[in-house]
């Protein structure tokens, strides 16, 4: 694959900002460009891709940024949710 965007995990910051490990723009740029493919194949190309240029750690932080949506609507669905949401919400009155 000879996909390379410009300036890919580039710190537009020049240093002047601190970023956590798992959101720096290597990260971001990885979880954005993965997010973007075209199809399923074209995914499984930019994962791999991007695993080789970022590594193991990082990609795992990128593709935890991709599921991330997924786990906070079930996290919504469970009981323990539903009833914090219960105790915490205000009681309308009719």
């Amino acid at each position: 694959m000879t996909i390379k965007p410009k300036a890919f995990g580039k710190d537009w910051t020049q240093g002047a900002v601190s970023f956590p490990k798992h959101l720096t723009p290597e990260v971001i740029h990885s979880a954005l460009f993965i997010h973007n493919a075209k199809s399923k194949e074209e995914t499984h190309q930019r994962v791999e891709h991007c695993a080789k240029l970022i590594g193991d750690e990082l990609m795992s932080y990128a593709m935890s940024l991709l599921v991330l949506p997924m786990l906070m609507n079930n996290m919504k669905q469970s009981n323990e949710y539903k009833e914090w949401q219960e105790q915490t919400q205000p009681k309308k009155l009719n």
